[in-house]
């Protein structure tokens, strides 16, 4: 099975990851790319809203109740509409993430990585899709959907190499 990650982008490139096996692989590029690499994954993760709303979501709110800092989509409205429009072009199944939220939930800081916050962002976001496939994902829920995190328990994140990465629970 095949699972991604996206940390979204409108005006620079985006970063995602895609999981085969035990390595995460990191790439950055276009909408096309992310297709091309993603377009078999059982689960794509996405670290951007897949809904619009003039303020906070419900759903936002439960994440604000329960300590995590968020957005509202209004704040970001392109990229919202750039998420809706590839979830739709996307096959798998198409979550929303939220990687800073889950680097909190694991007591990970993407600093200690010597890698731009996007790459460790994909990474978590493809952990993510992983997660959620096996049942375990932490689901806030919200009357107007939901966003899905890393489980509260210990999972370690290794750099092989520049773009390639690997985990232990």
């Amino acid at each position: 099975m095949k699972f991604c990650g996206i940390d979204l982008a409108v005006k620079r490139p985006s970063t995602f990851g895609v999981l085969r096996g035990d390595i995460i692989e990191v790439y950055e590029g276009d909408e096309d790319l992310i297709l091309q690499l993603c377009a078999t994954s059982e689960i794509v993760a996405i670290d951007s809203p897949l809904s619009y709303s003039k303020g906070f979501r419900d759903v936002d709110k439960q994440m604000i109740k329960r300590g995590y800092r968020v957005l509202p989509p209004s704040w970001m409205e392109s990229l919202v509409a750039k998420a809706i429009k590839l979830s739709n072009l996307l096959r798998g199944t198409v979550i929303e993430t939220h990687p800073t939220s889950s680097l909190k939930n694991i007591g990970l800081d993407w600093r200690r990585y010597n890698v731009k916050k996007d790459v460790i962002d994909a990474v978590v976001a493809t952990l993510v899709s992983l997660f959620y496939a096996k049942g375990e994902a932490m689901e806030i829920r919200g009357l107007d959907g939901a966003i899905y995190l890393l489980p509260k328990k210990k999972i370690e994140i290794f750099k092989l190499s520049k773009n390639i990465f690997t985990f232990l629970e």
